[in-house]
């Protein structure tokens, strides 16, 4: 067998046989599959046939494509001529082509129809949105991918990347409606969306050959309309999987060793547990170690005839950093082994959600959220770049939120419909190691944003790679199947949108800013915006109902990140208290409640990092004097009302001059009193002897002495205006007025004093 070529950094795949990968063979170019020994995946090398007519137009198209990437067409990666021969590099689809995946059927479900003519539509647009790049025969040029159980994407693998009409506009409105009706008409007359319902494949395959060839620039809003229209005809909710015979083939599988051989190779190392397919991870196994026990996941590396030697390198040093203290935030690597001509590897199962988890379910993040993740991911990233692994691809699927729950247990579901600030704590890590889903193609990868650099930076995760993550965090990108749609603070989200291309276009201009920096310029956008936001009760009223129809129980009380203590946790290690034992997402939860707290902006104002440089613009100030993009009747009115002002102003200072009076002594509540004497009312006799008087004293408390009163002057009285009188205590004793009061109007004998 020969030895594999290789082309610049590109190494030709063989198969089994020693022949090279052909994808693509006609009169215009040659397609192969290749692996990339830099950034260790898969690429497709297209080799013109023809030599360059209009080199100039062929360059125009390459850079077009590279500088507007998207998640659902094939990456540039790049493009040049070699000995008069024009070629141009594209990122691996791992899945076959839509015309020999529909010849190969003889019927096809009615939904999954549907299902495929609006994915191929979604690709179709995307790709006219860059230019007139769609490729003359597109059943040739998509490839569909299986996804999920029930799920396919279509994807672009090829381009038109030289205008072999001339300049001529082939699109036509007209041609395209009619082809469009007839699409509609047969999948709605023939098709219909029950599980039972079939189709013909070759008379389906040739209305959607017919559609899609009609299809370009000037009919984008026709293709909306019409991908929206069969939207409609397909059932929202599925259940179940594809069928077998309709499953789409993945186009490095029969490259690589069975399952059963993979199994053999550790039969006394691990114990598999499951050889079900997983369609978003395809290649993995999951198992237990046979000596620790601890679940992994084992998935074999490709040989060296169809991938590197340099990927089992990588894969034995991620193994021996990994299993370091020091990189707590790093997925280990359980396991390398070679048994007869088979290395396999096993991966530690994170047991966490994944990012791609939280965007599928979440669609889209708050920009408060978006800091979150940008922030915890800056110190995996970190932990990365110190562990020199050559690791140049991060998908959305390799970043992990550790909770410290199970991915089974109900909680983790219950997160998932909550935000980002709500949870009790999280820590993220990431997969530091290749797998052949990333070197497959397989997954979202935030780098397809992202222009290529014209020099060498010392790290690939700088803030252009954290702004092109961040457009999928806040559904400015969206990933393949996921539609977002935000809702509410549009002058915030513009803000920020601003600033993530700032920051991409840095990237082309080989200037990509530090990590600090650009969090530090996010986090003043978002001070600037948390300042000014008033709050929303009736919004959050909206939402709780939504929330308890979820299955989520509201909680009387949360832990917010914003707290100090739970800040500490969001960077705490992975074998930490704080991810261990967190707390409970349906009790109360908080013992410290008389903690001091701060506000979120400040939380983030105080730790966004490094100030920026005097050349990076306030993007803050800059949205302030920007003229409004909202209509007048959306903008949001944050004028506080002047009577709220004045209670406000009042209450304040009736509690400050209570304070004041209390620490001068002269506050009501701080006067004593003498407590006043009873009057008693002792009706008089008409006998001539009068009873005993009895002088009654009040008692005054000793520990508190009271002055005497004044002298009371009482006028005379007559004697016989007393009589029948009640007897009056009030006079003070000690001045005779009792006696004289009690004495009878006769000449009585004087009563002796006790």
């Amino acid at each position: 067998m020969s030895e594999p070529s290789q082309f610049r950094h590109y190494q030709i795949v063989q198969d089994a046989d020693g022949n090279n990968v052909e994808l693509v063979r006609n009169s215009e170019q040659v397609a192969v599959l290749a692996f990339d020994l830099e950034r260790m995946e898969y690429v497709h090398c297209h080799v013109l046939l023809e030599p360059l007519a209009n080199r100039a137009a062929f360059e125009e198209a390459c850079k077009g494509l590279q500088k507007r990437g998207h998640p659902a067409l094939a990456r540039m990666i790049e493009y040049g001529e070699d000995e008069g021969n024009p070629f141009y590099i594209t990122s691996n689809v791992d899945g076959e082509t839509l015309r020999p995946y529909l010849a190969r059927q003889n019927d096809i479900p009615g939904w999954l129809a549907i299902m495929i003519a609006c994915r191929a539509l979604e690709t179709a647009v995307a790709v006219c949105e860059r230019g007139e790049y769609l490729a003359e025969s597109p059943l040739d040029s998509l490839r569909v991918v299986q996804t999920a159980p029930q799920t396919v994407q279509v994807l672009a693998a090829d381009f038109r990347v030289i205008d072999s009409s001339g300049g001529k506009k082939r699109a036509l409105k007209t041609g395209f409606e009619k082809q469009a009706k007839f699409l509609r008409t047969f999948l709605v007359d023939q098709g219909g969306t029950l599980p039972d319902h079939t189709l013909v494949a070759a008379d389906f395959a040739e209305l959607l050959n017919a559609c899609l060839s009609n299809a370009g620039v000037g009919v984008i809003a026709a293709m909306r309309e019409l991908r929206a229209g069969l939207k409609k005809l397909a059932p929202e909710q599925l259940s179940g999987e594809i069928p077998t015979a309709q499953k789409p083939r993945a186009l490095l599988a029969p490259l690589l060793a069975s399952y059963q051989e993979v199994a053999r190779g550790l039969v006394n190392l691990v114990r598999i547990q499951s050889q079900r397919l997983d369609m978003a991870n395809p290649y993995s196994m999951r198992g237990t170690l046979t000596k620790t026990g601890r679940s992994v996941l084992i998935e074999q590396v490709p040989p060296a005839r169809i991938s590197h030697a340099r990927v089992k390198d990588v894969d034995g040093a991620a193994y021996k950093i990994t299993k370091q203290r020091d990189n707590p935030s790093l997925i280990t690597l359980a396991l390398v082994n070679e048994s007869d001509d088979i290395t396999c590897l096993a991966e530690e199962v994170a047991e966490g959600i994944s990012l791609a988890e939280v965007m599928r379910e979440r669609r889209y993040l708050d920009v408060q959220e978006a800091y979150l993740v940008l922030a915890g991911l800056d110190t995996a990233l970190t932990q990365l770049d110190n562990s020199t692994l050559p690791v140049s691809k991060l998908r959305l699927e390799d970043i992990f939120l550790l909770t410290g729950f199970a991915r089974e247990d109900s909680r983790s579901t219950k997160l998932l419909v909550s935000k980002l600030n709500e949870w009790p704590a999280f820590n993220l890590i990431v997969r530091a190691h290749p797998t052949l889903a990333a070197m497959s193609g397989r997954g979202t990868d935030p780098a397809v944003l992202l222009p290529p650099a014209r020099g060498s930076s010392t790290t690939v995760w700088h803030g252009g790679w954290l702004a092109a993550l961040c457009k999928f965090l806040l559904g400015l990108e969206t990933p393949l199947g996921v539609n977002a749609e935000p809702e509410g603070g549009a002058r915030e989200r513009e803000t920020v949108a601003r600033l993530l291309d700032d920051e991409i276009a840095k990237v082309a201009e080989s200037k990509p800013a530090l990590r600090s920096d650009f969090l530090a310029r996010y986090a003043r956008i978002i001070q600037h915006y948390d300042l000014v936001k008033p709050s929303e009760p009736a919004r959050v009223a909206a939402v709780e109902p939504e929330v308890v129809n979820l299955g989520v129980k509201p909680r009387a009380r949360t832990i917010p990140v914003t707290k100090t203590g739970v800040k500490r946790e969001l960077s705490a290690p992975l074998g930490s208290e704080s991810v261990r034992s967190p707390i409970a997402l349906t009790s109360g939860g908080a013992t410290g409640g008389d903690e001091p707290t701060i506000g979120f902006a400040e939380l983030l104002f105080r730790n966004g990092g490094e100030p920026s440089p005097p050349e990076a613009p306030d993007w803050a100030r800059a949205a302030a004097s920007a003229p409004p993009t909202l209509p007048a009747h959306l903008v949001v009115r944050e004028d506080v009302p002047i009577w709220l002002k004045a209670a406000v102003f009042l209450s304040g200072s009736m509690v400050l001059g209570a304070m004041c009076a209390h620490l001068s002594g002269s506050a009501l509540w701080q006067k004593k009193h003498a407590p006043e004497p009873v009057d008693a009312v002792a009706p008089l006799k008409a006998s001539a002897t009068p009873p005993k008087a009895t002088v009654v004293e009040p008692s005054v408390p000793k520990a508190i002495p009271v002055a005497p009163p004044p002298p009371v002057v009482t006028a005379p009285v007559d004697n016989d205006d007393q009589r029948g009188r009640g007897v009056s205590l009030t006079l003070p004793p000690g001045t005779g007025g009792l006696r004289e009061q009690l004495a009878p109007p006769t000449n009585p004998p004087t009563p002796t004093r006790p």
